[in-house]
């Protein structure tokens, strides 16, 4: 019983933690392409610790960190060759920072209303479904993005990520060089 209000709360921790981050990233403090990825890296691992809370499907999470790495270094060497040795400048936009609170206060107090509670409520909701079987369903609903009838914008976004890979060997290969100028 311990470790079933354990793995909620550990579970309603992360999900908080995301809409963190996401109010971050809608604040818009840089746009510096590096400072995106550090973002977009700390987005996945976090979504990877969620989804390793799915005791039966640890290979899952496992397969998706490695992808989401995988592609963050592909696209940190292509932006490394192009843009330039720039300082890395923190400007900060005061006009949103009190709009991204307040979003903060309301998330907070949605969470945490009675009827309205929007992770632990489910699991209150159905008090004889054990975590496992509620992960299930979780996984069932994500699984719907790699089988066959809800699979074409998977299918779509694997082209287009080895389109642009071959155009970006075929740019390098007929300069014979990498994309910046190295002096």
């Amino acid at each position: 019983m311990m470790m079933k209000h354990m793995l909620i709360y550990v579970n309603y921790l992360i999900h908080i933690s995301l809409i963190f981050l996401v109010l971050f990233l809608m604040m818009n403090i840089s746009n510096h392409p590096i400072m995106i990825m550090v973002t977009l890296l700390i987005y996945s691992s976090m979504i990877c610790l969620n989804m390793s809370l799915w005791k039966s499907n640890y290979i899952l999470s496992i397969f998706l960190f490695l992808m989401m790495i995988s592609g963050l270094l592909i696209i940190f060497l292509y932006f490394s060759s192009l843009i330039s040795n720039e300082q890395f400048k923190l400007k900060i936009n005061y006009y949103i920072i009190p709009l991204t609170l307040i979003n903060m206060i309301f998330s907070y107090y949605l969470m945490n209303l009675g009827p309205l509670n929007l992770f632990i409520h489910k699991y209150k909701f159905h008090e004889s479904y054990t975590i496992p079987y509620i992960n299930k369903m979780n996984f069932n609903n994500i699984l719907n993005l790699y089988e066959y009838p809800l699979n074409n914008l998977t299918i779509l976004s694997m082209l287009y990520l080895l389109l642009s890979l071959f155009a970006i060997i075929k740019v390098c290969s007929l300069k014979y060089m990498s994309l910046r100028k190295i002096n």
